[in-house]
């Protein structure tokens, strides 16, 4: 508690140190921090832009799924290669006005110094202050995609973003009532061997308590070296607690899932994250599925975040023959079109996209994309309205600041961001059908493959 109080004393005091930060964005200083975007010759000299959805995100709090993909802004290949942003200085143009007056350094000095000398327990130190006031302002900005982490996490995000970390195997989320609850185990992996089910509850890691941790933090102790043991306490349902021992493995994340369904006649694939390998990985996946005629494609966005924009991009292009996949507009009304690039795949194979209210970003993108051009029919649950574009700045100590700087818009202008998606064919899915192991909505996009040109796609029901 005592800690709590100190760090909020800290923010506040601190709040002005973080506007240089800010300023840096305002006045376009160090927005070219990261790795260029491929995603055309207009676009080389602009950093690449993010697209994620990151469930719960506050400005000081990791959250999403965490042990798979806890969040991934990460410009490929930057970590240490950036130079430090440069802050402007009084004799900039215009910065030295914008700046003016919002740092009293001696006020901060006197506060920290009567913190130093009066209060009873542990000050924070080094970095630790400088962070949370980075999180304080960036709090006060009431942006949850607007986020700072610290260096530790960012080499996290980074390692996710190449499709692979070393952990137990598992997707996760905060539980209600506190601790970790495992969403949904990689086949074959370590949390799965282990005996452990969907649903279970993280409580200690190793004897300590993780109930009161934050997402991240409390990712930060279960993933670990590879062959590394860790003792997980879990509560299951109502049962008594109980130990499990892991040991932890290399995790190569699953971007793509296939199967045949509809007696062999409909190719389905599950795409859980853009990451860096996904449009290799989706590529290979359609033209090995494509190759048997089938009487549809399914492609299955649910509960896929979202990724690197350009990924998105390519992606999208796999589905549109022809035109925009996106429109990027600025506050001041600064607009910027991506159009499609390279091998349109789907060719006339009837495609019906799976989504629902996991499905967000860059999973938006290319779902609009596919629906604004008319290629494929959207089923499911209405999509969860994330567009807001991040810029993500690798700052010189290895921590990631990223701004949101722009909303997209789908080819034909409709807003995504707190909008969402709405599905040609609505279908819900509830929380008894999870339970009973049904799917009527991916019974339902079968349903309509196989119907050929009886269903119509507006029609919703």
């Amino acid at each position: 508690m005592k800690s709590n109080v100190v760090s909020s004393f800290v923010r506040v005091f601190v709040v002005g140190v973080v506007v240089l930060i800010l300023t840096l964005a305002a006045f376009g200083v160090g927005l070219s921090i990261g790795s260029r975007s491929s995603l055309s010759a207009a676009a080389a000299s602009a950093p690449i832009r993010s697209a994620f959805h990151l469930p719960g995100l506050g400005a000081s709090q990791g959250a999403g799924i965490a042990d798979i993909l806890p969040l991934r802004t990460r410009v490929p290949g930057t970590q240490n290669s950036n130079p430090a942003p440069r802050v402007p200085s009084s004799s900039d143009s215009g910065a030295g006005t914008a700046m003016s007056g919002t740092l009293d350094s001696a006020l901060f000095g006197e506060a920290m110094g009567l913190l130093r000398k009066q209060f009873y327990g542990d000050l924070p130190v080094g970095k630790e202050v400088t962070y949370d006031a980075i999180k304080g302002v960036v709090d006060r900005l009431g942006d949850k995609h607007t986020s700072f982490v610290d260096p530790e996490h960012a080499a996290m995000f980074n390692a996710d973003l190449d499709g692979h970390f070393e952990g137990i195997g598992a997707g996760v989320e905060l539980a209600d009532g506190g601790g970790v609850q495992l969403k949904y185990l990689f086949s074959g992996q370590p949390a799965e061997k282990a005996g452990l089910r969907a649903g279970d509850v993280i409580t200690a890691v190793d004897g300590q308590d993780v109930a009161n941790l934050g997402l991240m933090e409390a990712i930060s102790v279960i993933r670990g070296p590879r062959d590394s043991k860790v003792v997980l306490t879990i509560r299951r349902g109502n049962d008594p607690t109980f130990d499990v021992t892991v040991q932890r493995a290399r995790i190569e994340i699953p971007v793509i899932e296939t199967k045949t369904l509809g007696d062999g006649r409909i190719s389905y694939i599950s795409l859980s994250e853009f990451s860096n390998v996904a449009p290799d990985r989706l590529a290979g996946a359609m033209k090995e599925a494509l190759k048997s005629n089938p009487s549809g494609l399914i492609l299955d966005l649910r509960g896929n975040p979202g990724g690197l924009l350009d990924a998105a991009v390519q992606i999208g292009s796999y589905f549109v023959p022809k035109g925009t996949i996106l429109i990027e507009r600025s506050k001041d009304g600064t607009e910027r079109k991506y159009d499609r690039k390279g091998e349109f795949l789907l060719g006339k194979t009837p495609l019906v996209v799976l989504v629902d209210g996991g499905s967000a970003s860059a999973s938006e993108i290319v779902a609009g994309a596919i629906q604004d051009a008319g290629t494929g029919v959207l089923i499911g649950q209405k999509t969860y309205g994330k567009g807001s574009v991040q810029l993500p700045n690798t700052l010189s100590d290895g921590s990631q600041l990223r701004v949101t700087i722009a909303h997209w818009f789908t080819p034909k202008d409709r807003g995504i961001h707190g909008a969402g998606l709405e599905p040609d064919i609505a279908v819900p899915l509830t929380p008894e059908d999870t339970a009973a192991k049904k799917d009527p909505q991916l019974d339902r996009a079968v349903e309509y493959l196989l119907s050929g040109s009886s269903m119509q796609a507006g029609t919703k029901k």
